[in-house]
């Protein structure tokens, strides 16, 4: 959800270690180097990359940005946290301007972090740091998910119930952990990754009956969520770790529902609302939210939709991905002229843009949308080089980095199906 910030550009300072575990002989820490370490310039399959540039430059470029973002939202807790840690500096929609963080933010970071392990030493320093704040400001809805806000104090009597997305992205990101770093010091990835898919995710997340993600562990609606929660490529990842087919169950219905919204809604641009709701779904009346008015609409929710689901797409070339971002990304080349510099921050259902203006939020995860298409080559180098010089606020500067760590190839998989 959008929010613009003003972050100091300065490096946090270290404040906690990275985890490691005793040797039995020497009691020395046990140092866990990263065993995919950026950059990984992964060549994902019927996927195409911006050409205009060597690989080299695509890493140079994401490495860059990575510095940018890191040294401006990054932040050290203030020692409110037992244990201390670090999280992504940002104010929420919907809260009360009390907080210093919410879960979205934090599941970012995470999933960053994982990521960039080689190109910054202090990685998985930065990574434990997030585990342990997502650790000590538990959900008061579900103890395995997150508080969707993290308060100013970093007292946990402030902490409240979970948001979605940031849960899924924080489960996520530990299987990520696993793979980068393994689980065999002390932190337990991977354990804790399962435990919290079994017990928050599964339990408080994703309804058992319409297998939808819902919009927190609050939210009790089995029809109600936010195109923006579509993680198909996290739930084939979940499954693979659990081995459960809940979770490829939830992945189909996220293609179930993009079928079904695009054939009563947007055939003629493959666009998703902001909220769905109802057993058949249509796109959630305005105001269904009281801090967002235009819930129906491709807004600043529904922004990351492209994102999501072209992650499935690159990762486990899943079929109706490559359909739905095929439309979408045809749309918009056509929309803006063969010209992303003309893409909108935020468009009606019919296709016509709601304002005048640009945005990185919106920008980024359309042109990554067009690494599934070879005629999209051009849009795609265009694309590129807006990103890589896009600068604002936490919203659009994190979504930035998350697609250009997709789209140069350095968001692997931690799964194979």
């Amino acid at each position: 959800m959008k929010k613009l910030l003003l972050g100091l550009c300065i490096l946090p300072v270290i404040i906690c270690c990275s985890a490691g575990e005793d040797d039995k002989e020497n009691k020395t820490p046990k140092v866990l180097e990263p065993r995919k370490a950026f950059p990984q310039n992964v060549d994902f399959k019927n996927c195409i990359k911006p050409n205009h540039v060597t690989q080299d430059v695509l890493n140079s470029d994401v490495k860059s940005y990575y510095t940018y973002w890191r040294n401006k939202y990054v932040k050290p807790s203030n020692g409110g946290t037992p244990g201390g840690g670090y999280y992504v500096e940002m104010t929420g929609t919907g809260g009360d301007g009390s907080e210093i963080t919410t879960s979205e933010a934090h599941g970012y970071g995470m999933i960053i972090f994982a990521l960039m392990a080689g190109a910054d030493p202090q990685a998985k320093q930065y990574y434990d740091g997030m585990y342990n704040m997502f650790d000590k400001h538990r959900s008061t809805g579900n103890p395995y998910c997150m508080s969707w806000v993290i308060h100013t104090t970093e007292s946990s009597g402030h902490d409240k119930g979970s948001a979605s997305d940031g849960d899924l992205d924080v489960a996520y990101s530990l299987v990520l952990a696993d793979q980068q770093w393994s689980s065999d010091g002390q932190m337990k990835y991977l354990d804790d990754a399962r435990e919290m898919i079994e017990k928050g995710l599964k339990k408080s997340i994703v309804h058992p009956a319409s297998k939808r993600v819902m919009l927190g562990d609050w939210d009790s609606n089995q029809y109600s969520t936010r195109s923006s929660d579509w993680m198909a490529g996290h739930f084939r990842a979940f499954q693979q770790v659990t081995q459960d087919d809940y979770w490829k169950a939830s992945a189909d219905t996220v293609y179930s529902l993009v079928e079904s919204l695009t054939q009563n809604y947007t055939s003629e641009n493959g666009l998703m609302p902001d909220f769905i709701v109802g057993q058949m779904p249509q796109p959630a009346p305005e105001n269904y939210l009281d801090e967002f008015k235009e819930t129906d609409e491709y807004n600043w929710n529904a922004c990351r939709y492209p994102w999501r689901i072209t992650t499935d797409y690159a990762h486990f070339n899943t079929a109706k991905a490559k359909a739905a971002m095929h439309k979408l990304n045809t749309f918009i080349r056509q929309q803006t002229n063969g010209n992303p510099a003309q893409i909108k921050a935020g468009y009606y259902l019919s296709g016509e843009p709601m304002v005048a203006y640009s945005d990185g939020a919106f920008t980024a995860p359309l042109v990554a949308s067009c690494i599934v298409d070879e005629d999209a080559q051009e849009y795609l180098n265009k694309g590129w080089d807006i990103l890589k010089e896009s600068k604002g606020g936490y919203y659009d500067d994190t979504l930035c980095l998350l697609n250009m760590l997709l789209i140069s190839g350095n968001w692997w998989s931690p799964v194979e199906l």
